[in-house]
């Protein structure tokens, strides 16, 4: 295995490793076991990982037992997911990017978990059916973070209009930023499914709610993207105020919207499909 080309990537996650690590929430226990079981996936397969950041989802793909070779090309998120995985001798931790990464072999399962988007050019699902095997899943995962309707969700949004203007420029509240999460959401299901190479074999949805304080909840922002992008002192400024509301709240909560698609080659599919009525 080995990577060419240049190693371009947003590096916002990776300057904040530390911190995406402590607060970023995992994924739903049974989306591991759908995974396992609608995939095709056993104590025998070999796994791709996509993005694999901190290795939230790393440790998880290990206890399935097969290899998992998981790319990550940012060096603090490696570091930390490697850390995370050292108890694994399964687990292969490579410093690049997917559009840079080649290899002889083939893989059962190719895999990103909130990271398929970032992948650059037309050519990614290209990218990924040269690597994967004929009866191979391409699994792919999102968890999208949706706002509670309570008065502590009300005092940030406006925290929001009146500090981070150019990054938020219109005020919204709960319902319109859930509805504009959601269509986000389903136009990137449209896009997978509208792809020519592969098809959506399983899809399911995962509703986990978690509790934030004032400390925790100021770092989960610091890891959206267009906060992370804002200048630093005002990023800092809009941070300190976002504690301060949560704190006269005590928590706020946070639902966790998990979306899993597994996909299956269009090529296999119909070569399966012409050839059933042949006898064997």
């Amino acid at each position: 295995m080995m990577f060419k080309g240049k190693t371009i990537f947003d590096a916002s996650f990776d300057v904040f490793a530390e911190i995406y690590h402590s607060v970023r929430p995992g994924y739903p226990a049974e989306l591991y076991k759908d995974i396992r079981e609608l995939g095709g996936l056993d104590s025998e397969s070999r796994l791709l990982e996509i993005g694999a950041g901190s290795g939230i989802a790393t440790r998880e793909l290990a206890k399935l037992g097969g290899k998992v070779v998981a790319i990550e090309p940012g060096s603090h998120l490696a570091a930390i997911a490697r850390k995370q995985t050292e108890a694994f001798k399964n687990v292969e931790i490579l410093e690049g990017t997917f559009e840079g990464f080649e290899s002889p072999e083939r893989f059962n399962g190719i895999l990103a978990f909130t990271a398929f988007h970032w992948l650059k050019g037309e050519d990614r699902y290209e990218r990924v059916l040269n690597l994967l095997k004929d009866s191979g899943s391409l699994v792919l995962v999102w968890n999208w973070f949706f706002q509670s309707d309570s008065p502590a969700t009300d005092a940030v949004n406006d925290v929001y209009h009146e500090l981070l203007t150019d990054a938020y420029p219109e005020q919204k509240n709960t319902a319109e930023v859930n509805e504009e999460i959601l269509s986000i959401l389903c136009r990137r299901e449209q896009r997978i499914i509208q792809n020519t190479l592969f098809y959506p074999a399983f899809m399911r949805k995962y509703l986990i709610e978690y509790n934030y304080n004032a400390d925790t909840y100021p770092k989960l922002l610091n890891t959206y993207p267009r906060v992370m992008k804002v200048e630093e002192q005002k990023r800092l400024r809009f941070l300190k105020r976002i504690a301060e509301v949560v704190a006269e709240y005590g928590k706020i909560s946070v639902p966790v919207f998990t979306s899993l698609i597994i996909c299956k080659r269009k090529d296999y599919l119909l070569e399966a499909v012409a050839n059933s009525g042949k006898e064997t």
